[in-house]
């Protein structure tokens, strides 16, 4: 089967379908005992959290690189195409390379669900191919990024050498739960026996429930501030200039190519994780120094050339929760020079949007608000009613390449225009900008 044809077949299974099923790890687990267990062949580090953990991984795929190994990583969601979730050493799949992973895959998926008499959902399909793909491909290590919460997702049946938890925060609310306490036990539920966890979350309400679950797997909790921190974080061209200490090193002046203060704590957390992967390994400041230099962080406050002299700088960020976007607007500040931010905005029915606008008010700002091609984007008439409660100038434009097209005309060349919201939105904007 061809990569168009393996994306049709994903299709159809439907993207947000595993949300509307109760949760259950029978299917992943009932497939990859049919694959003979791929989660087992590699080392895994399996990354959890609210916001940061598609960047903490990909920064702790590149230290690894830079350390000799070949890495498989998987990341969800993706911006434009499916075979970025699937990347080896940091390079997504080539279409060649997905449709021969989905291809080995598939008949076992089939299998499965007919044995089941249910469907494989779209990410256990992937999930599993993952596994299997790594597997075949030998690699060293796996990173793992958590799709949804921890305790029920369908990554959650390798069992890692290290865990990593970001940070808690409301998100996903009407699936995990509504205060941070409950939502970190979904997530710590990727906490296993005898693999030590690394999280940057400071709430002591949070971290009293990780602890808590690190002590029923006995196992260590390396946490920031008190195991390893970010000892200086200041903004550089085309990034930051970080100061880091782990529990065995105090690495300075390290040059890491992302934009805004929080993907230092990031870089902290993926650094930790990788000293605890490899506890034999010294990791030295020009190996560290490397691995950071091959991060990079698609729709994470990316800047796109606009081809124009005398244009309105334009951001990209996959900001979809009230925290996401409050570091956003901070990292805008902190990294940016603008009279205004011309915002574009689309987000989906479950976000709390309401509480991302209001986070957009600490800047002066307009929005254009939009729409992408999901089932679940709130109506772009409805954000621009929530923008009027808010005093926020705000025209609509349902189709998100158009509302690209209108921003960058409504903005001078001292504004800045930023493209946020959701991974749909942001990915249907990337596409526009960059391949029309």
């Amino acid at each position: 089967m061809g990569w168009r044809e393996a994306t049709e077949h994903l299709d159809a299974l439907g993207i947000d379908a595993m949300k509307s099923m109760a949760p259950s790890m029978h299917r992943i687990a009932a497939l990859c005992e049919a694959l003979d267990h791929p989660e087992r062949a590699a080392q895994a580090l399996h990354i959890s959290g609210t916001n940061g953990k598609s960047s903490a991984a990909r920064i702790a795929t590149g230290l690894l690189s830079a350390a000799g190994l070949s890495v498989g990583t998987y990341t969800s969601p993706h911006l434009e195409s499916v075979r970025e979730r699937i990347a080896l050493n940091g390079e997504a799949l080539s279409e060649e390379d997905f449709g021969d992973a989905f291809d080995h895959v598939l008949p076992y998926v089939e299998l499965v669900s007919d044995r089941l008499k249910e469907r494989i959902t779209y990410f256990e399909l992937l999930t599993g191919m993952f596994f299997l793909w790594a597997a075949e491909s030998a690699v060293d290590a796996v990173v793992v990024e958590v799709g949804l919460g921890g305790t029920w997702d369908a990554t959650n049946v390798v069992t890692p050498a290290v865990t990593a938890i970001t940070n808690v925060g409301l998100d996903h609310t009407s699936l995990l739960g509504t205060d941070t306490p409950t939502i970190a036990r979904e997530k710590a539920g990727i906490i296993k026996r005898n693999a030590p966890v690394v999280t940057g979350e400071r709430a002591p309400a949070v971290l009293a429930v990780i602890e808590e679950r690190a002590q029923e797997e006995q196992t260590e909790v390396l946490t920031l501030g008190r195991d390893f921190d970010v000892v200086d974080n200041r903004v550089s061209v085309g990034g930051r200039v970080l100061s880091l200490r782990t529990t065995s090193t105090l690495y300075d002046e390290l040059y890491l190519p992302l934009h805004g203060t929080h993907q230092g704590t990031n870089a902290a957390v993926a650094l930790q994780a990788v000293t605890s992967f490899l506890p034999a390994r010294e990791l030295g400041h020009e190996l560290v120094a490397d691995g950071f230099a091959q991060t990079t962080a698609p729709g994470r406050l990316e800047t796109i050339p606009t081809g124009v002299e005398a244009a309105a700088t334009v951001v990209l960020d996959v900001a979809h929760n009230p925290s996401g976007m409050s570091a956003l607007v901070s990292s805008l500040v902190g990294a940016f020079t603008f009279q205004r931010v011309v915002f574009v905005v689309g987000v989906l029915a479950d976000k709390d949007y309401n509480g991302m606008l209001g986070e957009m008010t600490r800047v002066l700002c307009s929005v254009v608000a939009t729409q992408a091609r999901s089932a679940r984007s709130v109506p772009a008439a409805d954000l621009q009613d929530a923008c009027e409660r808010f005093g926020l100038p705000c025209m609509v434009v349902d189709d998100v390449g158009e509302a690209v097209a209108a921003a960058r005309t409504e903005a001078e060349p001292d504004d800045l225009v930023c493209i946020t919201g959701s991974h749909y939105v942001v990915g249907e904007a990337r596409s526009f900008l960059l391949h029309r």
